[in-house]
């Protein structure tokens, strides 16, 4: 064993230089190897389109509406009308009798009379039944047109401006839709009256476009519709578009090696950014896989998947 080994001993001793000029030829190959190695990187085709955000919102059905009650308290002796019934303004809707009073002092009792055209929605008290002062005795919706309050999520509601259209559904998107147009936008986000512990969002007031509109007050209903943010552009999807400081840029492939481009960003849809100037259409922006790539680094470009790119085009 010991006669082996001082074998081995003399064998490195003659060819030290060898192997070491084979280390350092292996280093050489290793780093050559190293700066030829390809990155794998996500692409999209930069491209010509207009940029529109997708408005989607749920929404209530609100209509003027009134709880009527009796200035004074007492018996109800009298309802003239019943849940259902159409009324013109002025018509006599409830009569009322002090407790105490006579019946022959019933026709100078206090009474209800409507405010307006409308209908009776709801009658919270019966004749015969003791009310007092101010309580609700029945409720009268408006024969006006009805109106539709969308709750718009913060970041859409700051694209929203007055006159834009949209369109209202109840019972799901495969259901009639009914045109709408803006008419009041909140100033701040609150949240649903009707549903506690919701978050807070913008109200949208719109009027109704259709004067046969069916859906009645408190009906909730879907809202949804295309804001144009802006017209023909470059189009990238936002993914592809780094902030540093008050620069943006891009990478774009170019002969299978990276380049970096300063650009001027417009709006965007949260999906796709405008492109105002720094990239051309055609161009292969990089989406996935920017971490840690150089200025002129070779790589392996691969088109977005499928379904992320019918989203980078808008299709």
């Amino acid at each position: 064993m010991q006669f082996e080994a001082r074998i081995m001993i003399d064998w490195i001793r003659h060819f030290k230089y060898y192997l070491v000029a084979a280390a350092v030829l292996l280093v050489l190959v290793g780093a050559r190897t190293i700066r030829n190695w390809s990155h794998e990187v996500a692409v999209a085709e930069a491209h010509i389109g207009s940029l529109n955000l997708q408005i989607a919102a749920s929404g209530l059905v609100e209509s003027e509406s009134t709880d009527l009650a009796f200035v004074g308290g007492g018996r109800i002796v009298k309802l003239y009308v019943k849940e259902g019934d159409t009324v013109t303004e002025s018509d006599l809707l409830a009569r009322l009798a002090p407790v105490e009073a006579a019946p022959n002092l019933v026709d100078i009792a206090d009474v209800i009379k409507a405010p307006y055209d409308g209908h009776v929605v709801t009658i919270y008290q019966r004749a015969g039944s003791v009310v007092g002062p101010g309580q609700p005795v029945l409720r009268l919706v408006s024969s006006l047109s009805p109106w539709v309050v969308a709750f718009v999520e913060s970041e859409d509601a700051v694209h929203l401006q007055r006159g834009q259209k949209l369109s209202c559904r109840a019972g799901g998107y495969l259901s009639q839709a009914w045109n709408l147009t803006v008419e009041e936008i909140g100033k701040e986000a609150v949240t649903r009256p009707d549903l506690p512990g919701s978050a807070a969002q913008v109200r949208a007031r719109c009027s109704v476009d259709d004067p046969a509109f069916p859906l009645p007050p408190g009906t909730e209903v879907d809202v949804d519709g295309n804001i144009l943010l802006a017209g023909h552009g470059v189009l990238v999807p936002t993914a592809a578009v780094v902030h540093e400081g008050s620069q943006d840029w891009v990478w774009t492939v170019e002969d299978n090696k990276v380049r970096r481009r300063p650009v001027e960003v417009g709006p965007n849809n949260f999906d796709l950014i405008q492109i105002r100037s720094g990239v051309r259409p055609t161009d292969l922006v990089v989406v996935n896989g920017k971490e840690g790539l150089e200025e002129g680094q070779r790589v392996t470009a691969q088109p977005v998947p499928p379904m992320d790119q019918a989203t980078a085009r808008g299709d």
